[in-house]
């Protein structure tokens, strides 16, 4: 589950054992495909301002666009804080569900995390789409991926973490993100 503030008022998390960079779907023939900051990553929690104006770049090319987003979900927080003043943002109940509407035209473009996007690549369908867009991390979206657990499980915390911290330090998380995601999403601490 992504690590938010908000979600930490009700549960606690472990260290993350994930965070993956996140971008725009689009088709390649599209405009949107020329995205600036395409292969660029920002992190809002420790480059706020680059990130910020990374965004701001974006809006130009998305000024009357439709983005679709999963419902619930740190995407869906970003979309409405950043980008609500100048596309339309459809939320879906289900990454398939925004995904069929992109493939179909419904939509301009899908905002997701970059592993989600890659198992639609890797569907025949979307041979002509492509990830554009920078990849933002951090600030509202938090700081990666962590098992969720009750606030008084601080053993079994413990217990989680130290085993991340092995996975990490002896690349197990690295090489399993590349054999199933094809990238490295082995979180930066």
């Amino acid at each position: 589950m992504s690590i938010t503030d908000e979600r930490k008022k009700t549960i606690d998390f472990s260290n993350p054992y994930a965070a993956g960079p996140n971008g725009f779907l689009v088709p390649k023939d599209s405009p949107l495909a020329k995205m600036p900051g395409t292969g660029q990553a920002f992190n809002l929690s420790t480059q706020q301002a680059a990130a910020e104006k990374a965004i701001a770049d974006l809006k130009p090319l998305l000024k009357g666009k439709t983005i679709g987003v999963q419902t619930s979900t740190i995407h869906s927080n970003f979309a409405d804080k950043y980008l609500k003043d100048v596309a339309e943002i459809r939320e879906y109940k289900t990454t398939e569900q925004h995904d069929l509407d992109l493939a179909a035209g419904r939509i301009d473009a899908v905002l997701a995390d970059a592993t989600a996007l890659s198992g639609t690549l890797g569907k025949p369908e979307f041979k002509d789409f492509v990830i554009v867009g920078p990849s933002i991390t951090g600030g509202l979206l938090g700081p990666g991926v962590g098992a969720g657990l009750r606030k008084e499980d601080t053993d079994l915390k413990a217990m989680f973490n130290d085993a991340i911290a092995a996975a990490k330090a002896d690349g197990t998380v690295k090489k399993l993100s590349e054999k199933w995601f094809k990238i490295d999403i082995t979180p930066v601490t």
